[in-house]
């Protein structure tokens, strides 16, 4: 195998791949490494730990055909350090050559014939929205446990909803849940639950941005103009296809908890703040919270809202933020961090925090959209 690429996107092409490589202890060596594979003009790279596999394609100048796996990490390594232009990889035996300029490395590979044989994802038969979609799981997948130990709540729950699809992740502290609207992406009443990690590293693509669009050969349907992304669901498995890049998973399976029955029905109490203002001050008074255990009281009241954190073993601070406020006066607690992590998710500038009373779940969301909301326990506090 011999081939000729430019650096910075043959830096971007191992990258993507090797997001996917498994970092866990392993007894298949050979996962460790990215496929590369090069037939004429066409590159693809692919990195897998046999739950997640990210499969890139890219152009290259192939001089000669061919396939090997070579050491994922230290290859995007080597790449990234070389001069700007053109790199020549070449690949005999049990090596891989890496040549630009006057640098020249040489690595050893793994066995070809060792990577996992993965099939080929069919075609997408269902297309979702790139900017829409984007934009859900940076909302929604933070909300999800990072707990093995609850591997239902390390998913995400994608799901028909009235004229469009639904994303819910929570952690049993928090729900973040967003609607797309206009999507058809499902049928009849199928859902699937995929791993936040597989949605986590489809977020961070650049591709992601881009989509698929009609020239690269598929449908630019899916609710609206603009770039989709492609999604095929299996029996087992789902990929999202944007742009070059297809991410593929396996789904998790189990029944989803009813997430409808921890939203209250109405809301009493209303806070309207501008964003970046109580972002400021929640980031502020959480300077002196030491551990998780310690809670920002917010008082919330005609004409504004205080914010107070109290630690023993440090000292206390306090701020007040000006807000509209509808509803008694009350004072509610939360985990500073889940509150700044939905703060921060919501779009726009204005905030609205609706509660019904200290023990109940409340909910913060913007103030003109209704398709995103993030519920969140408060902290009982004596």
């Amino acid at each position: 195998m011999k081939f000729r690429c430019e650096r910075d996107s043959l830096v971007e092409v191992l990258t993507t791949a090797g997001r996917a490589v498994g970092t866990r202890s392993s007894s298949q060596v050979v996962l460790s490494g990215v496929r590369i594979e090069s037939v004429g003009n066409d590159l693809s790279v692919t990195g897998t730990d046999l739950d997640l596999t990210v499969h890139v394609t890219s152009e290259a100048i192939g001089i000669d055909d061919g396939v090997c796996v070579a050491p994922a990490k230290l290859l995007a390594d080597i790449v990234r350090s070389l001069e700007p232009g053109a790199v020549t990889i070449e690949s005999e035996g049990e090596k891989i050559e890496i040549g630009a300029a006057r640098s020249r490395f040489s690595l050893r590979t793994f066995p070809a014939d060792d990577f996992p044989s993965l099939p080929e994802p069919p075609e997408p038969a269902t297309f979702l929205p790139a900017a829409e979609l984007a934009s859900a799981l940076r909302q929604v997948v933070r909300a999800a446990s990072s707990d093995d130990a609850r591997p239902l709540l390390t998913g995400v729950l994608i799901a028909p909803e009235g004229a469009g699809v639904r994303l819910v992740a929570t952690d049993s502290y928090r729900l973040a849940l967003r609607d797309i609207i206009g999507s058809d992406a499902f049928s009849g009443g199928s859902q699937i639950l995929v791993p936040a990690r597989a949605l986590a590293e489809l977020q961070r693509l650049s591709a992601l941005g881009s989509g698929v669009k009609a020239d690269e050969g598929v449908s630019d349907s899916g609710g609206g103009a603009g770039p989709t992304v492609g999604l095929s669901i299996g029996d087992h498995d789902v990929t999202f296809t944007a742009g070059h890049v297809k991410v593929s998973t396996r789904l998790l399976d189990g029944s989803y908890p009813d997430y409808r029955q921890l939203i209250p029905a109405e809301y009493p109490n209303r806070l309207h703040v501008g964003k970046d203002s109580l972002l400021d001050a929640l980031r502020r008074v959480r300077l002196l919270v030491r551990d998780n255990t310690t809670p920002v009281r917010l008082s919330m009241r005609h004409g504004g809202v205080d914010l107070t954190v109290v630690s023993q073993e440090v000292g206390d601070a306090s701020e007040t933020v000006d807000a509209d406020f509808e509803g008694e006066d009350l004072t509610i607690a939360f985990n500073p961090t889940y509150l700044i992590d939905g703060v921060e998710a919501v779009a726009g500038d204005e905030v609205v925090l609706e509660t019904v009373d200290a023990t109940k779940p409340a909910t913060v969301r913007a103030a003109e959209e209704t398709d995103f909301r993030y519920l969140l326990m408060p902290v009982r506090v004596s």
